[in-house]
């Protein structure tokens, strides 16, 4: 699966979970935790625009990236 960001960044993964990961290790400074970087991110979407962006599991935080945008399926 490849997306690209909203920075146009392209990213390639295996499963959305392998995508969360990278997501997470490709920030300048990444939290600690997969977890942690979940919550952070689903709170700059709120902030954001409003999205409301699920922490329960890695692959369900990216269905909803890319379900408000943030994220774009290339494939």
């Amino acid at each position: 699966m490849r997306v690209r960001t909203q920075d146009g960044e392209l990213l390639e993964a295996e499963s959305l979970r392998q995508l969360a990961e990278s997501l997470w290790q490709t920030k300048f400074i990444p939290e600690p935790t997969l977890e942690e970087w979940m919550r952070g991110s689903a709170k700059r979407a709120a902030m954001y625009d409003g999205s409301v962006i699920r922490t329960c599991s890695p692959e369900a935080h990216v269905e909803d990236l890319i379900r408000a945008g943030f994220l774009t399926r290339l494939e």
